[in-house]
This record gives structure tokens, sequence and C-alpha cells, in this order.
């Protein structure tokens, strides 16, 4: 019982610290950036949802989204 309640604090710190980890990469990001970012995959919204949603075009929007994503990934690549 002991090895698993160890095992569960483990998890736990290394989640938050996952999670740390990206709201500082998100925080790296421009703001239209990280707003079309949270609107498609936070708020589940599709590319053209998005596009809609802050009245610019599809491709602005699929193109804020693409550079965010890549903008993170490399980020957090370098943490690890």
């Amino acid at each position: 019982r002991h090895e698993r309640d160890h095992d569960s604090v483990a998890e736990v710190v290394e989640i938050r610290a996952e999670h740390r980890r990206v709201r500082q990469a998100m925080a790296g990001l421009s703001r239209v950036q990280r707003e079309s970012l949270e609107l498609a995959f936070l708020g589940g919204l599709t590319h053209t949802e998005v596009a809609e949603r802050l009245d610019i075009p599809l491709g602005t929007a699929k193109t804020r989204i693409r550079d965010a994503l890549r903008t993170l990934r490399t980020e957090l690549e370098v943490d690890l």
C-alpha cells in the first residue's frame, strides 16, 4: 500500500510539472495564436468555427493554430 501511495504522489507531481511547462509555453505565444489555439483545443471548435468566432479568414485561423502548435512543440521539446 505504501508503494502505491508513493506512486500516486509522484504521478501528481509529474502532472503538475507538465501543466506548468505547458502554461509557460502558452504564455510565450502571441495573443492571437493563444486565442486561436484555446478556441480550437480547449473550446473544441473546428478551424472554420475559430475563423467565424474571430471574424478572420479560414486560412488565417489555420496558420495561427499551426504556428502556435509549432511554437509549443519547439518550446516543450527544449525542456525535455
